[in-house]
């Protein structure tokens, strides 16, 4: 849910949806727009989604008591549940005068009204797209032009149809721009959401072995992202990563202005002078010198692909120098954690092929007296490729060197397989269905000085190691952080 305070009327939501008042009056006016009765506050709309799970139809009545005085829906029923003194006639109306519109599906309604708030606003839109990276970039994007502007970044995970609209909603009028993230798993998804976005800078930050199941090959992939560029602003900015080829292989789709990051020669933002720094990295750029407190290398590219986004926009590079130095990655992007002695980097948002390796590029790179340790869990959404990928991952992370791999999950016992055949004599495998059955014995198989990276997609839930440790810690009386 997304607290909006530029306000609609319903007569506005209806032509903006293509939808139908069945009652009440047009003139119903709504200073924000909600889709989670427990957050409603009065005066919001309330847009009855069908998710999975919830069917927001049957909370129409808590959304009426709770205040809402503008219904969005898309179907009527007699069987709902209605409060006393409701009453159906022509569509389902209180009388209390709450106004109800009627479309055909709430949740392209809601991104047809963002599209339509999109059009009043005066902010500039950045849309921020790519296999890996995007979430960091995005936050960056944000935390740097806040430092001189006005700024609505989107919240973490709103990259799919309802969080790009509840994001682009929550702009209000006075915002100098708008920052939102677009993720896809299948065809046509992007294209659906720049659509409604209208950006006036587009960032793709680069190009993978991702979500295979729905889009088909690495092709297909370049084919789902390159889906933005059309709806980028002719007179704005593409924002391209040089160093993945088929991100960079995009530059002659776009018409107007394409800037360029990366390591490779003649790119518009170049990293130079790439060095440890406590726990986080220092480079040089722009003529600036950057540090970045913590997390990964290869958020030194990120950091490149948000100053080029950012100085694109005409925000001052020196802005950037603080707003990086004080910059935190997204929950669960190598974060660290001490537990008895040992440092766990929980680096298990999400996994996929180049995401692992780039955490894993990063890690091997960790100083410390003992053990490396590798905990991964299964890449999801990669289709009939899956098993081939988690093998290749599996020879890769027998090759690095690293002492210890615990594979969880169905498709993870596929990483056993690559790394049995590379890997030494001393080094050691173990497999587990889940993250609950791994932490116990992980634990007992740990050193003080070992150092454990976890990196699995999210259904698999490896943060659940570290809790269960913790909580096992706290429970014999034990430091647990």
């Amino acid at each position: 849910m997304q607290d909006i305070r530029n306000g609609f009327t319903a007569g506005q939501i209806a032509d903006a949806c293509g939808g139908t008042i069945l009652c009440g009056s047009p003139a119903a006016s709504a200073d924000g727009i909600c889709t989670d009765t427990r957050a409603l506050q009065p005066g919001q709309a309330f847009f009855a989604l069908v998710g999975t799970q919830h069917d927001g139809h049957g909370f129409l009545a808590a959304a009426e008591a709770a205040g809402a005085p503008v219904l969005v829906v898309e179907r009527l029923s007699d069987g709902w549940r209605l409060a006393d003194g409701w009453r159906l006639a022509d569509g389902w109306c209180p009388t209390a005068g709450t106004t109800v519109v009627r479309v055909d599906d709430t949740a392209r309604a809601l991104l047809a009204l963002a599209a339509w708030h999109r059009r009043r606003l005066k902010a500039k839109v950045i849309a921020v797209t790519g296999s890996y990276g995007k979430s960091t970039v995005k936050e960056m994007i944000g935390a740097i032009l806040a430092g001189s502007a006005v700024c609505t970044v989107a919240p973490a995970s709103f990259n799919n149809r309802i969080g790009v609209a509840l994001s682009l909603l929550s702009a209000k009028g006075d915002d100098d721009y708008v920052v939102l993230e677009m993720g896809t798993n299948h065809p046509g998804e992007i294209d659906e959401l720049a659509r409604a976005a209208r950006p006036d800078l587009g960032v793709i930050t680069a190009v993978g072995e991702v979500h295979l199941e729905g889009l088909g090959s690495l092709e297909g992939v370049r084919e789902a992202k390159a889906e933005l560029i059309p709806h980028v602003c002719p007179e704005g900015t593409l924002v391209l990563n040089a160093d993945n080829m088929p991100c960079a292989s995009l530059a002659g789709r776009f018409s107007g202005r394409t800037l360029t990051f990366g390591l490779a020669a003649g790119t518009t933002v170049r990293p130079e002078c790439i060095r440890p720094s406590g726990e986080g990295w220092s480079f040089s750029a722009l003529g600036w010198v950057f540090e970045l407190p913590n997390g990964p290398r290869h958020n030194v590219l990120n950091a490149a692909a948000a100053l080029c986004a950012t100085t694109a926009l005409g925000a001052p590079v020196r802005n950037a120098v603080p707003a990086l130095a004080h910059f935190r990655p997204p929950h669960m992007r190598y974060e660290r954690l001490n537990l008895g002695g040992v440092a766990f980097i929980c680096d298990c948002y999400n996994s996929n092929p180049p995401a692992l390796r780039a955490a894993l590029e990063s890690f091997l790179l960790e100083s410390n007296p003992g053990r490396k340790v590798v905990v991964c869990g299964d890449m999801l959404e990669l289709g009939d490729q899956g098993p081939r990928l988690h093998r290749q991952l599996g020879c890769e992370l027998a090759a690095s060197g690293i002492d210890v791999l615990v594979a969880v999950g169905e498709l993870a016992c596929h990483f056993l397989e690559g790394w049995h055949s590379r890997a030494f004599p001393t080094q050691t495998a173990l497999h587990f269905r889940s993250a609950q059955d791994a932490w116990s014995p992980l634990w007992g198989e740990l050193r003080p000085g070992d150092t454990v990276l976890l990196k699995g997609s999210r259904a698999v839930r490896l943060e659940a190691i570290t809790e269960n440790i913790a909580a096992f810690l706290n429970s014999m009386g034990k430091e647990a952080a």
